[in-house]
């Protein structure tokens, strides 16, 4: 077991290895219960979520979602979130656990002052995940009706072990991927039910080590260690978080300065490392000599069998192929900067 964020997760059922390759090669499924989740609704709800978040939600239909950041009001980044349309102005905020308390207490205050309510959900429902190239198999396997193939963010409602679900797409870990939202009581029965039928596809539970190896090669970052609040949004390379033409929110004026200036002072990008030693986090980056960036997250890719990291590079520095070197414990690692993510599975577009 480990801790996470707080809650105590299982770290890996078998070997981290031997659940990655699953998730690569088949399907793998994993329990992300601490995901916190708000409830907004009312006559104002979508004019009041619309003012705090960076993406469009106001164009959400039922059944749509997108991802989303709550900046500061310098334009800094203060969470990162999944927003789901459910209909008639009412709406499902997913949280990263290590932000979720932060932003209730920071929106359920301004319910006071507008006709919407605001409510934590979290204990509702939980989170669990079914993730690879065999996962849309297995969701036809285990829901009552057909599941197509959603796109990021994207949900429809179904019933998995007689338990109302909502089942959202997700490309978690650069595959093809359904996060499917349970209710409480229903965690142990949906959990079993997939593993049994997800049984004729290979399915296997997986741990946060291999979570985390995936993601890094998939180039997703993590709140609190590849983002934070010292990070600008545009910085973080999330650009189907954000809208450039809706109108305005917290933090956009420095959206819209760095938008106007047409370049960032720096971006997080990818770098491959020659050799077997693996930076710590924090170990910078130089360019002849010239600091220009500092680790994020790096480990051994399992799928690409070579030592890759996520970084914050300068401007002028961060073009793919761009050969430079990080200083880890007094050794110098040659490295050339790459394009995220580092691998996208053949069937998660």
């Amino acid at each position: 077991m480990c801790q996470v964020f707080g809650w105590e997760m299982p770290s890996s059922y078998t070997s981290p290895a031997e659940e990655h390759e699953a998730v690569r090669t088949a399907v793998g499924f994993i329990d992300l219960s601490y995901f916190g989740s708000l409830r907004i609704w009312g006559t104002e709800g979508a004019q009041f979520l619309h003012g705090l978040v960076t993406n469009d939600v106001k164009g959400l239909k039922k059944g749509q979602g997108m991802r989303a950041a709550f900046l500061t009001g310098h334009g800094k980044v203060r969470a990162l979130c999944r927003v789901l349309g459910l209909g008639d102005g009412e709406y499902l905020v997913i949280n990263d656990p290590q932000t979720h308390e932060q932003i209730k207490q920071y929106v359920a205050p301004f319910s006071y002052a507008g006709d919407f309510k605001v409510e934590d959900v979290s204990d509702q429902r939980r989170v669990l995940s079914v993730q690879g190239p065999s996962s849309l198999l297995v969701m036809r396997e285990v829901s009552f009706e057909p599941v197509p193939k959603l796109a990021p963010h994207e949900w429809m409602s179904t019933i998995i072990a007689g338990h109302h679900v909502v089942v959202v797409g997700t490309r978690l870990t650069g595959e093809l991927g359904f996060d499917i939202l349970v209710p409480a009581e229903g965690l142990k029965d949906v959990w079993d039910f997939v593993l049994v039928k997800g049984g004729f596809h290979s399915i296997r539970p997986f741990g946060h080590r291999a979570l985390d190896s995936l993601k890094i090669e998939a180039g997703v970052p993590v709140y609190g260690i590849d983002v934070d609040d010292t990070n600008m949004m545009l910085e973080t390379d999330l650009a189907d978080a954000v809208s450039f033409t809706k109108g305005c929110y917290t933090g956009q004026e420095a959206v819209a300065m760095a938008t106007y200036r047409g370049h960032i002072s720096k971006r997080l990008s990818g770098l491959r490392i020659q050799g077997e030693v693996i930076p710590a986090r924090g170990d910078k980056v130089f360019k002849d000599g010239k600091e220009i960036g500092y680790i994020t997250s790096a480990l051994k890719s399992p799928t690409l069998r070579s030592v890759i990291a996520m970084a914050y590079i300068k401007y002028g520095f961060y073009e793919p192929e761009n050969p430079v070197d990080v200083l880890s414990e007094g050794i110098s690692l040659r490295a050339v900067v790459a394009k995220l993510p580092f691998y996208r599975g053949a069937h998660s577009d």
